[in-house]
């Protein structure tokens, strides 16, 4: 269908095709890139799980002066500097102060943490949920493109419409005008004709508004200048879509109930690890020290390594809130997950219906625009012969208007079904 399209002279035009809005709106869109960021937080957070399997390294300085009789002297002999005279009793009781810089190499390393390995796991099920909230918020940024595309054309269609309209109705009004200084028609049949117009001007005003406001949805959808004008290139008709064989109204298998598994999967890993906070974890350190008078010193030097076996017997009942806690969130997440199958399953059932009634609706809104632009003919012309009333004019006028604005409204609904078929079902078709 045809459409022209209002331009602002003032503001810069940016002619853009459905597939060029898609493209961009992968881009530029604030919730895809939000998403976006979304997934790096939750990839940091499981890169952090690698320390319950991965060793800990760290290097420490440390200085200290004292003249504390039991540490001077066993600074001095970490510093393998003890001699004879430090055990003269006058010395050991009432040492001089003396420097100590310690340098220590320390290593940690992680053995047995079964609860923290099962923290890894679930945090890796929250990693492939964010994906799919990512892949979920790229589908349906790019059906609120879709759609507010097509309203942009319906606006256009619309406003085309209404022009033509305007321009008919001006001209019944001049005609009007004509017949009533020969007295041909009353006043009021004239004042009905003015009425008309300005009816029609009114309309205008209204849909340039609402036109307008789908600018700016649309440009905050593409993330793009808000003094530039979109010009959309295709045309509001039927687009081929999907199949009767591609719809299966059972299949409720797409991005948002994936990603409510995995957060399934993931409360089910993090009952699990909270359960396995009353077991024990072992793990392995090692230390390597060197001690001087000055810093980073090597004079004296020693080592240690060792193992720890924790087993913390009560908590007060941090543990058990903790179990009590990731239950409530398994339950929660099951039940979100359940609700998310029956929800995509109603509204699958919905676009069918939708998708159905347009098409009804879009059968009908031919045949009645066919017939009431015969009517307006047939009427304009007797109106003309004088054989006509005005009233009666603008009635066939008025009504071949409206089944222009149903036909539009049946190719926007049509279309705006199939593309949430689309999302639901996940079967984009190609623009």
């Amino acid at each position: 269908m045809s459409q022209d399209i209002p331009a602002d002279s003032d503001k810069p035009q940016l002619f853009l095709s459905l597939q060029e809005a898609m493209e961009r709106v992968r881009e530029q869109n604030f919730d895809i890139g939000q998403a976006e960021y979304d997934v790096d937080k939750i990839r940091g957070q499981y890169r952090q799980t690698n320390a319950a399997f991965l060793p800990q390294l760290s290097i420490e300085e440390t200085g200290v002066s004292t003249n504390d009789p039991l540490n001077v002297f066993g600074f001095r002999l970490k510093q393998e500097a003890v001699t004879q005279a430090d055990f003269n009793p006058s010395r050991l009781n009432d040492p001089d102060a003396y420097d100590n810089f310690t340098t220590k190499f320390e290593l940690r390393q992680p053995l047995l943490n079964t609860d923290m390995l099962l923290e890894r796991s679930a945090v890796k099920k929250q990693l492939e949920a964010s994906k799919e909230k990512l892949k979920g918020t790229q589908d349906y940024a790019r059906y609120q493109v879709k759609d507010t595309y097509y309203q942009l054309q319906l606006m256009n269609n619309r406003l085309s419409v209404i022009d033509r309209s305007l321009e008919t109705a001006e001209e019944n009004e001049r005609q009007a005008k004509n017949l009533y200084d020969q007295e041909m028609i009353n006043k009021a049949d004239y004042l009905a004709a003015n009425v008309r117009v300005l009816e029609l001007e009114s309309q205008q005003s209204k849909v340039e508004d609402q036109l307008q406001t789908i600018q700016d949805n649309l440009r905050y959808l593409l993330n793009m200048d808000d003094e530039l004008t979109i010009v959309p290139t295709d045309s509001l008709q039927v687009r081929p879509g999907l199949s009767d064989a591609m719809i299966d109204p059972e299949n409720t298998d797409n991005a948002g109930v994936r990603a409510m598994e995995h957060r399934v999967s993931a409360a089910k890993q993090m009952l699990k690890a909270s359960k396995f906070n009353f077991m024990p974890s072992i793990n392995l350190f090692g230390s390597y020290e060197f001690n001087d008078e000055v810093p980073f010193g090597t004079q004296g030097n020693s080592y240690m390594i060792g193992a720890t076996l924790k087993w913390n017997l009560f908590s007060g009942f941090s543990n058990i809130g903790k179990v009590m806690e990731s239950k409530a969130e398994l339950k929660q997440a099951k039940l979100a997950y359940e609700s998310k199958i029956f929800r995509n399953k109603l509204d699958i059932q919905q676009a069918l219906r939708s998708l159905d009634q347009a098409r009804s609706q879009l059968r009908f809104a031919e045949s009645s625009v066919m017939q009431a632009d015969e009517d307006y003919r047939i009427r304009n012309n007797r109106y003309e012969q004088g054989m006509e009333k005005t009233t009666d004019l603008l009635s066939a006028e008025t009504r071949l208007q409206e089944a222009k604005f149903q036909r539009l409204n049946a190719l926007y609904q049509y279309n705006l079904s199939m593309a949430t078929l689309e999302l639901l079902l996940e079967q984009e078709r190609v623009y």
